[in-house]
């Protein structure tokens, strides 16, 4: 579960970085309120993140309940 989130986190960086060049570069401009990163993650959506947060939380909690059982 952690190597799952640590995957998914990952590529969605990765996947928001390279927006936020062409937000950057191309004609379709970003919000000055959040951002050049923050309109990338608000265009790309959150679900990504929130499930790697998930993910990883999940995968400490096995941790945790297997080091208890032994």
């Amino acid at each position: 579960m952690l190597l799952a989130s640590a995957i998914i986190y990952g590529c969605t960086l990765i996947s928001l970085s390279i927006y936020s060049l062409a937000l950057n570069t191309g004609n379709q401009g970003w919000d000055l309120e959040y951002g050049l990163f923050g309109t990338s993650v608000r265009e790309v959506g959150t679900i990504p993140l929130i499930v790697a947060t998930l993910s990883g939380i999940a995968g400490i909690v096995i941790i945790v309940s297997q080091d208890k059982k032994t």
